[in-house]
């Protein structure tokens, strides 16, 4: 028997939002050969708001398992349609795309525990749902300290330490950079 599991998560910097799946031209799909541009920010920009700009991450999960392996799939994406700017300053535009890489850097982290777990034999369709729903507590968390510690990219020092420091961990979980886990079970 096949199990399947599809979970759409929408992550932002100050909640989550859980939703349907837009078409793929509303998402941009993190790379590490791609970086935002002020006109990927497609939503209208929210005029009360206190904040500059708003960028919607998040990721896109599947897991499957059958009696000869083990499949999942995180994806990280931008939403366009649903991220916005008031201003188009470019230490604005290197947090927001912080806030993308960040997520990057957690959806790396959760497929090292997805892999883990196949490997381990020990996954399971509840055991990825909650391995998701740490992901998104993580990541909610690390999203609120990021914004904390640069000011919302008004600390300008403390914007570059992070970009540097959110560079850094790509680079160490480089090993996790592909979005398809798939793992042979043992017979």
């Amino acid at each position: 028997m096949k199990a399947i599991l599809s979970i759409l998560i929408l992550l932002f910097s100050s909640g989550l939002i859980f939703g349907q799946h837009e078409p793929e031209k509303d998402y941009i799909y993190w790379s590490e050969d791609y970086k935002l541009v002020w006109t990927d920010f497609e939503e209208i920009p929210k005029r009360y708001s206190e904040h500059a700009a708003f960028s919607v991450v998040g990721y896109e999960s599947s897991f499957n398992m059958n009696a000869q392996q083990y499949e999942a799939e995180i994806k990280t994406y931008f939403s366009k349609n649903e991220s916005w700017s008031k201003s188009w300053i470019a230490s604005l535009l290197l947090h927001e795309q912080g806030h993308f890489d960040l997520a990057e850097v957690n959806a790396r982290k959760f497929r090292k525990r997805v892999k883990e777990a196949m490997e381990a034999g020990t996954i399971t369709v509840n055991l990825f749902e909650e391995m998701s729903d740490e992901a998104m507590a993580d990541l909610e968390e690390a999203q609120k300290v990021y914004d904390e510690a640069t000011n919302f990219s008004m600390d300008y020092r403390s914007q570059l330490e992070w970009s540097d420091r959110i560079a850094e961990q790509l680079k160490e979980l480089e090993a996790f950079a592909n979005t398809r886990i798939i793992v042979s079970r043992n017979p």
